[in-house]
């Protein structure tokens, strides 16, 4: 039965009208053959068809100018009657006709009448009919078997994604054309569910960032106020020496260039959401040359090395080389500021994949770090001392995702962090 199932659901849907039609009238002429037959012979017993006569062979007899015509009545006599109006039809070795009653001088009772009227009424339409029926119950069981579940299925599911519903499975198996859309469906409700839950995220990191601006305000606004408040009340009275207010001044004037810096960090997350990607075909030779002379360039200042090792092949990569680099650029920043002596890049290829890999020989992530060190504004105990905002792994984790990869943060089995981006080529 399960393979029947399978077969049926391959089938095209307009074959398998074709022959649930097809299959409706053969059903509806065999039934439609027998009834007229039946019809025909209670005619023939009938005492009003009198007029129902029947030859063997007979063809040369009748003809229209014949008077009289030997005939077998209902009555079992034989008489001669004349003959006005007659219908000639083949019927097997046959030939049928019949006549008019009352031109055969034939007196028929009003129930004869009505019985005779009825029996030719269903011997002209009750064939049509049936083949009606037989075409109707067709189109029915075509509906019930083929058109039904599948169309129910799409129902409900575009009500549950009307409802915001979009955590459910499509299954409709098959290769007609209902299977190919529910196929189509199943794509698209997947496609919204994924754009739906980066949407979810998005808001989410909207929020982290709400949070996080909100909280990275209020150190430098208190200090600023503090030190405003202060001015305000003890340069007047002269309480405060030139030393002490120019040395005010100063602080205050760090706090400034700290949220200057902290407002120009905020407008660059707030960019990510606009950059596109321009893949390009770059050669791995090119790409890998230019990744070693930044690393050159960034490094030059460090005590810390930086090797940097291609495995990749001779094929040409389709991707944005901009994104590409300014990936590399925050993560061997970040490398470099957590690194003890040294800083290993790896590039190779996965399936239609770049794996750009970092890895230092630093104290590495703790487990928390792992889970937050790619939030906006999560920021570590660095080596170098210097005040950073915490926006560099987040700014890779979100282009890598724009040019459909990821970023996995790790630990290397030898010791030190290590940050994979992934690139789709």
């Amino acid at each position: 039965m399960g393979k029947i199932k399978a077969w049926y659901r391959s089938v095209p849907i307009w074959l398998a009208f074709f022959l649930f039609a097809l299959a409706g009238l053969g059903i509806s002429a065999f039934f439609a053959n027998r009834v007229t037959g039946i019809t025909y012979f209670k005619m023939v017993r009938l005492k009003v068809a009198t007029g129902f006569f029947a030859y063997e062979d007979a063809t040369e007899e009748i003809r229209e100018a014949d008077t009289s015509v030997k005939v077998d009545a209902a009555a079992g006599d034989e008489t001669s009657v004349a003959l006005k109006t007659f219908e000639l039809e083949p019927e097997d070795y046959y030939y049928s006709f019949w006549g008019n009653p009352e031109d055969l001088g034939i007196t028929l009772t009003p129930r004869e009448k009505l019985e005779y009227k009825v029996q030719l009424m269903l011997s002209k339409y009750l064939p049509f009919l049936l083949y009606s029926a037989g075409l109707l119950c067709a189109a029915l069981l075509f509906w019930y078997t083929k058109l039904r579940k599948p169309l129910k299925l799409l129902e409900k599911a575009s009500a549950r994604i009307a409802e915001n519903e979009l955590d459910f499975p499509l299954d409709y198996q098959g290769r007609d054309e209902m299977a190919r859309l529910c196929a189509a469906f199943e794509r698209m409700r997947g496609a919204l569910e994924e754009n739906n839950g980066r949407m979810l995220r998005m808001i989410d990191e909207q929020h982290q960032l709400n949070d996080a601006y909100t909280h990275d305000l209020r150190t430098p606004i208190a200090v600023l106020k503090g030190y405003t408040d202060m001015l305000i009340r003890y340069m007047p009275t002269g309480d405060m020496g030139q030393g002490e207010v120019l040395e005010t001044v100063r602080t205050m004037s760090n706090q400034v260039t700290r949220l200057e810096k902290f407002v120009n960090s905020m407008n660059t997350a707030q960019r990510l959401a606009d950059v596109e990607i321009c893949r390009e075909d770059v050669e791995p030779e090119k790409l890998t040359g230019d990744l070693r002379e930044t690393a050159g360039i960034m490094s030059e200042k460090s005590a810390v090395s930086v090797e940097v090792e291609s495995a990749l092949d001779s094929g040409a990569l389709r991707l944005d080389p901009a994104v590409v680099g300014q990936v590399f650029e925050n993560l061997l920043c970040n490398a470099l500021r957590f690194a003890g002596s040294a800083v290993r890049v790896e590039l190779s290829r996965e399936g239609s994949q770049l794996l750009l890999r970092v890895a230092d020989d630093g104290p590495g992530f703790t487990e928390k770090e792992l889970v937050t060190a790619a939030k906006p504004y999560y920021t570590g105990r660095a080596r170098d001392g210097k005040d950073h905002f915490g926006l560099g792994l987040h700014i890779c984790r979100t282009l890598c995702e724009k040019h459909g990869g990821t970023l996995t943060l790790a630990n290397s089995p030898a010791g030190g962090g290590c940050v994979t981006a992934r690139f789709e080529t």
